[in-house]
């Protein structure tokens, strides 16, 4: 691709081609001449794991909010992931839910999720944004460090990894979305400037994951199956979606260094150890496709550089980069979608203000997503928050919080309209606080204050 944008032009650059740099660039393409996306990997043709994407084999959750961001950036992305194989799961009428003790009631909620492999979504997306006017690719790129002038960051020092020589690709502005492992920080400390300070609430998760071969009809009265356990009894996930290629994919995970492994005999033992043997039997009666993968994380990690009084213009932090979570909760897409949009609606502001001067623009993004994220970040750090052991710092009055949250769960499964508000909330499409509408939180209270009885049956499809 050309490196060089004509005179006047502005560019943007995008550092990491996963789905945070994906739909930044997405984005950033309504308001830049010209945008390049440079990416570690040589990025395959399809659908293929890669390296930068350890966890690209593990199961990905795309929240019902995630799907309909995606589907503002990208118009039919929906029908088309469908088509391809993708399937879509109501969340309480075609999923056994285990969750505190007890199942959850099973009716036709509207709060549907896509369900399909990481790689899968990922190619689709990838293949829309490079096909806008004006995108481009270096694939198979480190980013060196940033080009600075006058204290402003102008571009990027890349060279290639298959060799020759590094050279400067000049931008007006550089997104970084290097996930977990991000530059930001280091790039800041080598200008003498303040690093973020960083929110880490340390789980020590870990999980395996196998495809399985998936026949219609299915020999299961459920779609998918989800199984959590309650701390401190139990501190393991099991979940088993259906998914593009006529497949299952199962996954079994551990907090606080209870950590599977993906051989079969091990994967299987492991799912015996759930509250309820559901998911053992489910897993151990399919046929294995793979051997299998696993993948572990310390903790949920937040940058804040919304705190930072200092912060070069001409560059900007979304994605993993900026926070990543335990991803149990499956927020991240959905969260990374969420700040492309912030980040759209900033360059919009800054445009009406300011016309195409871009200074001041980090401090207004990092502002507004901060609070993108504080909503996604309470919800999975509070619930990491129960077992012992965790590390971190839990906000005032957490006792208070953790007990009505534990309400509100256990009267999820009785109480069909709580379950409806929790289910959205939980994808993101209304805020948690509706639970303190006086109605909502009276029915939590009275409903949901004695745990279930011992293991019942999986309620029966509506």
């Amino acid at each position: 691709m050309h490196v060089h944008a004509d005179a006047g032009a502005r560019r943007a650059v995008v550092v990491g081609a996963s789905m945070a740099g994906l739909v930044a660039a997405r984005v950033l393409a309504d308001h830049f001449d010209d945008v390049v996306i440079v990416e570690r990997d040589r990025l395959p043709a399809g659908p293929e794991v890669r390296k930068g994407v350890p966890q690209g084999r593990h199961l990905h959750g795309l929240l019902r909010r995630g799907e309909a961001v995606l589907e503002q950036l990208f118009p039919g992305i929906a029908d088309a992931l469908l088509v391809g194989g993708a399937q879509r799961v109501d969340f309480s009428a075609d999923i056994g839910w285990y969750h505190f003790g007890a199942w959850k009631s099973r009716f036709a909620s509207g709060v549907t999720m896509l369900a399909m492999t990481r790689p899968y979504l990922e190619a689709e997306v990838r293949r829309r944004v490079l096909a806008l006017p004006g995108v481009g690719l270096l694939d198979d790129h480190d980013a060196l460090g940033p080009r600075v002038v006058d204290g402003r960051i102008c571009g990027l020092q890349l060279r290639p990894r298959a060799g020759g020589d590094a050279f400067e690709l000049p931008a007006d502005l550089v997104v970084d979305c290097g996930g977990r492992g991000s530059s930001t920080p280091k790039w800041l400390a080598a200008l003498g400037l303040p690093e973020p300070e960083e929110e880490a609430v340390v789980v020590h998760v870990g999980y395996a994951t196998r495809l399985f071969r998936r026949v219609t009809p299915s020999q299961f009265p459920w779609k998918a199956l989800y199984v959590i356990g309650t701390p401190p009894a139990c501190l393991r996930v099991g979940a088993l979606f259906p998914i593009e290629g006529d497949r299952w994919i199962g996954l079994v995970a551990g907090l606080m260094r209870d950590y599977p492994t993906a051989d079969l005999p091990g994967f299987l033992e492991f799912a015996r150890g759930l509250p309820v043997d559901d998911m053992h039997r489910a897993l151990a009666s399919l046929e294995p496709l793979d051997d299998g993968a696993t993948h572990r994380l310390p903790s949920n990690l937040r940058r804040r550089y919304e705190r930072l009084a200092r912060f070069p213009d001409g560059l900007v932090v979304l994605g993993d980069a900026l926070c990543s979570f335990n991803p149990i909760y499956g927020q991240g897409m959905t969260s990374a979608g969420l700040s492309a949009l912030a980040l759209g609606e900033c360059l919009a502001e800054q445009r009406a203000a300011r016309g195409r001067d871009l200074a001041g623009l980090p401090a207004r993004f990092f502002r507004r997503v901060a609070k993108v994220i504080d909503v996604p970040w309470m919800m999975s750090t509070l619930e990491d928050f129960r077992i012992d052991g965790v590390e971190g710092a839990r906000p005032p009055g957490y006792p208070l919080i953790a007990g009505f949250l534990a309400h509100v769960h256990r009267a999820a499964c009785r109480d069909r309209d709580l379950a409806r508000h929790f289910l959205r909330a939980m994808h993101m499409l209304e805020s948690p606080a509706v639970f303190l509408r006086p109605d909502l939180f009276a029915r939590a209270m009275l409903r949901g204050g004695r745990p279930a009885a011992g293991p019942q049956p999986i309620p029966a499809a509506p």
